[in-house]
């Protein structure tokens, strides 16, 4: 089994600022720290419509997962 360059994956769970829905995103990275990922921008979609930007620790939750 080959290992990907890219072996964490960071999952963010953010509150859209329309309705309140949570909104996921998830990146992979070489990185474990969540400081870096915290200091990126995501561009986000809600179902009721609304889109937009925030700031990685705008996240109301961030867990880090190995991925193989």
């Amino acid at each position: 089994m080959s290992r990907s360059a890219e072996p964490f994956v960071h999952i963010l769970l953010f509150q859209c600022p329309t309705c309140s829905n949570p909104i996921s995103s998830a990146i992979a990275t070489n990185e474990r720290n969540p400081e870096e990922t915290d200091a990126r921008s995501f561009d986000l979609r809600c179902d009721c419509g609304w889109i937009g930007a925030q700031m990685g620790l705008m996240a109301k939750r961030h867990w880090v997962e190995v991925w193989p």
